[in-house]
């Protein structure tokens, strides 16, 4: 089983998403405390290859903050791209795309001082209707994590519809418990809210469809909820009707079931441990 971590600043993005501001201050107290909780627990839980793991991080983050995104890879962990800022790629141009992609992988690899092979979609969002967003990951990157798929030839199918060449498709597991109900991730909400049964009876069902589990979580949900909170002041800007939507929508992402994340994931990590970093799992061509 891998873990995989969107290494992105809540804060920062939810005032983008917003209009609170184009850019700001990132909170790198916060991001530092997270990747030291996230690193000591893969030191205690990860196993014999499983201590290291890939950090989707945005350019962002690498531009305002170089020594973290350093100092990540130092300690052996994968840096990939979770693109410059965390917007939505559907809504935007294919030019934006373009731009944002190079300036994100240039950031990245400056502040790694290593290669960047790996990409994740924020939100894992992607227009899958064209081949266009995939055809311009596949000029940057080696590999993409941005899709779920139920089942190893599905994922197949899509990267032939999407005619790839070069871009290998490393896919996240979606399923239904026991083959009903809706559609659930092993990941993001879904993982804190669902039981142990759940995950375990996913992690199941992936390696029977060829997909190899891989669960990713949040900086956000690794330590006190307040630290990424963006205050009621500055949600106040969007008027009294917005603001409250946001505190709530900021309770399910920061507060409900975070701190119980890591206990969760330490029970259902296997015996032999975690797998390690995802880029282990790219073949030569």
């Amino acid at each position: 089983m891998f873990l995989s971590i969107d290494f992105e600043d809540f804060s920062h993005d939810l005032k983008r998403e917003l209009g609170v501001w184009d850019t700001g201050p990132l909170r790198v107290e916060a991001l530092w405390h997270s990747y030291e909780t996230i690193a000591a627990f893969l030191q205690e839980h990860g196993g014999p290859g499983g201590r290291t793991a890939t950090f989707f991080c945005t350019g962002v983050v690498a531009e305002k903050a170089p020594e973290l995104v350093a100092h990540i890879a130092k300690q052996g962990h994968e840096i990939a791209c979770h693109y410059h800022y965390h917007d939505s790629m559907d809504r935007q141009s294919i030019a934006t795309i373009n731009q944002m992609l190079a300036r994100a992988k240039d950031c990245l690899q400056q502040a790694a001082n290593s290669p960047v092979r790996g990409f994740r979609a924020p939100k894992f969002r992607l227009n899958r209707n064209t081949s266009e967003h995939y055809k311009l990951i596949e000029r940057y990157f080696d590999y993409d994590s941005s899709s779920f798929f139920g089942t190893a030839d599905e994922c197949q199918q899509f990267s032939n519809s999407m005619t790839l060449s070069d871009l290998q498709l490393i896919p996240l597991f979606s399923g239904r418990y026991k083959g009903s109900g809706p559609q659930i991730r092993l990941g993001g909400t879904y993982l804190k809210l669902a039981p142990d049964t759940v995950a375990r009876d996913l992690i199941t069902q992936a390696k029977s469809a060829g997909v190899v589990p891989h669960v990713y979580l949040h900086p956000y949900e690794t330590v006190e909820h307040r630290e990424f909170w963006v205050s009621q002041q500055d949600l106040r800007k969007l008027g009294i009707g917005k603001a409250a939507y946001w505190a709530g929508r900021q309770n399910q992402w920061l507060r409900f079931g975070g701190a119980r994340l890591l206990r969760k994931l330490t029970r259902l990590i296997p015996l032999e441990g975690l797998s390690g970093r995802l880029d282990q799992l790219i073949t030569d061509k």
